[in-house]
């Protein structure tokens, strides 16, 4: 009988090559590890927002020597070099997970962590390939070599239907707030790109063929379509693989558009279209008056609670913004959220909750579930073997960065255009915000905001114009800047009525837009 010792070693050594850093080259960002700033009306929040931003960075495993496969149950293997990277996953399994890293990066970056970024993400791509049918590694060690609890061979490791497509669309967020070219340049990236959103969805559209990537209905050895691992329907597609899919291809379309591809920026563009019609039309709302949260293989839909399969759909914007049944959704979500059988038991799992209502205008409930969170984080986490704290799961420290730039300031990048959007998220409890030292590009921005009404930007450093697109709610023919009345641009977008004008600045300038009255 083999030794536990010699399956070890057996599974390592049928295990792909790791993946390595060592070539790649740095992304400069002189400026980039400046620590972020808060100004806040509550206490709690700069108090957290401050935690978050260590905790995150304690986390960092760049430079570190230490084992590889370990986890709550074995110390592991080896002592190795860690690449650029963090813990994202259970603190006590050196690895960083897909699902985990895709909710984590946009707070990397705040913190400085690009090539722990780029280095994370490639690994991923790399470990792509046709033996998985282009499905990525679910977790990788610090190393970049397959993670084992998660790993046996390239037929029998986890797999989760929409990390795929969440990585690609991450990718390109990635080079939005970066304009690092290497998002684009990279021929490993690239590949996975392609397969994602091709070969990919062909292989994995064979039991109810509408062109949509699906899970096998069994466990997460085998292939599972949504990201909800608790017990509920065999679904075969889900509404977060789904609505991860229609990211994706958006994402594929603008990446084919910084290649100067046309033709595939309107292919993929079309695709997105096309699927948002499908699920708005037939898959999301057949035979309910909510949405229909996946299928089952005999094409049978299933509606209801899904935790993530019903979250992610509004999340990613695949349900139509500001439609009766989209608000209704909401509202269903908030109602289940609050019953004590189906809020979910993984403080993680709730992290994408404020996300989700902030999207959508519904400021309040995103606070709500924003401050739910802060107050659970010092305790025992469900899982407290592999994690400790709900607040020692590095996924929470590090999407509290995000929910506080992107979230409430309502930040959105065009590092390669040095542009940025603003649109306050404020809720009632929250008089001002502002955080000083946001990265975009090789640029660093302060955004603060007074309530709902009134937006200054500081464009602290950088070497070339800022354009910024100060953005309120409501038609206002004119908004003031700097004191003086301005002619606003007036439009709908995401179900809301949109005012905005547009501020070039200079390094070292100042600007404050608001409304008249």
């Amino acid at each position: 009988m083999p030794t536990i010792k010699s399956i070890v070693l057996l599974l390592v050594l049928l295990a792909p090559a790791s993946y390595t850093a060592t070539k790649d080259p740095v992304f400069k960002n002189e400026t980039s590890r400046l620590p972020l700033i808060i100004h806040s009306s509550n206490q709690d929040l700069n108090e957290a927002f401050n935690w978050a931003q260590e905790k995150a960075l304690s986390y960092v495993q760049t430079g570190k020597r230490g084992p590889i496969n370990a986890w709550e149950n074995g110390a592991g293997t080896d002592t190795v070099n860690y690449l650029p990277s963090y813990w994202a996953g259970y603190p006590k399994r050196t690895a960083f997970y897909s699902r985990d890293f895709c909710h984590q990066l946009e707070g990397a970056h705040f913190l400085g962590l690009e090539d722990e970024n780029f280095t994370m993400m490639k690994a991923f791509a790399a470990s792509a390939n046709s033996s998985k049918k282009w499905f990525p590694l679910w977790a990788i060690n610090f190393d970049g070599s397959p993670y084992t609890i998660d790993y046996k061979s390239d037929s029998n490791f986890v797999r989760e239907v929409p990390a795929t497509f969440e990585l690609v669309e991450k990718a390109y967020e990635l080079y939005c707030w970066t304009g690092d070219d290497r998002y684009i340049q990279d021929p490993i990236l690239w590949e996975f790109y392609e397969k994602s959103v091709s070969e990919f969805i062909e292989l994995h559209d064979q039991q109810i063929p509408n062109g949509i990537a699906e899970g096998t209905g069994k466990g997460i050895f085998d292939g599972a379509a949504s990201y909800n691992e608790q017990k509920d329907q065999p679904l075969i597609e889900a509404g977060d693989a789904l609505a991860s899919q229609y990211k994706a291809y958006l994402a594929s379309a603008q990446f084919a558009q910084l290649k100067g591809d046309e033709k595939g920026f309107h292919e993929f563009s079309l695709k997105a279209e096309q699927l948002k019609n499908l699920f708005n039309e037939t898959w999301g709302i057949q035979n309910t008056p909510l949405y229909n949260r996946g299928y089952v293989a005999n094409g049978t839909p299933v509606d209801g609670w899904g935790k993530e399969n019903s979250w992610f759909m509004p999340m990613k914007g695949i349900t139509e913004f500001g439609s009766e049944r989209t608000l209704n959704y909401l509202a269903f979500i908030d109602e289940r959220l609050e019953s004590k059988a189906d809020i979910p038991d993984n403080i993680e799992a709730i992290s994408y909750i404020p996300e989700t209502f902030f999207l959508h205008h519904q400021n309040e409930l995103g606070w709500k579930w924003l401050t739910y969170i802060l107050e659970k984080l010092d305790q025992e986490h469900s899982y407290s073997s592999a994690t400790g704290r709900n607040g020692d799961y590095p996924e929470v420290s590090y999407v509290l960065i995000r929910n506080v730039i992107i979230d409430l300031l309502g930040v959105k990048p065009n590092a390669a255009k040095n542009e940025v959007r603003t649109l306050s998220h404020l809720p009632t409890a929250l008089e001002f915000l502002g955080v000083e030292n946001i990265t975009l590009g090789s640029s660093k921005l302060a955004v603060h905001h007074e309530g709902t009404t009134k937006s200054t930007l500081n464009y602290q450093t950088g070497t070339k114009p800022l354009t910024w697109n100060a953005e309120f709610l409501g038609t206002h023919p004119e908004l003031l800047v700097n004191g003086k009345k301005v002619k606003a641009q007036t439009y709908q977008e995401e179900g809301v009525e949109k005012s905005s004008v547009v501020a070039q600045l200079s390094p070292g300038e100042e600007v404050t837009i608001q409304l008249l009255n």
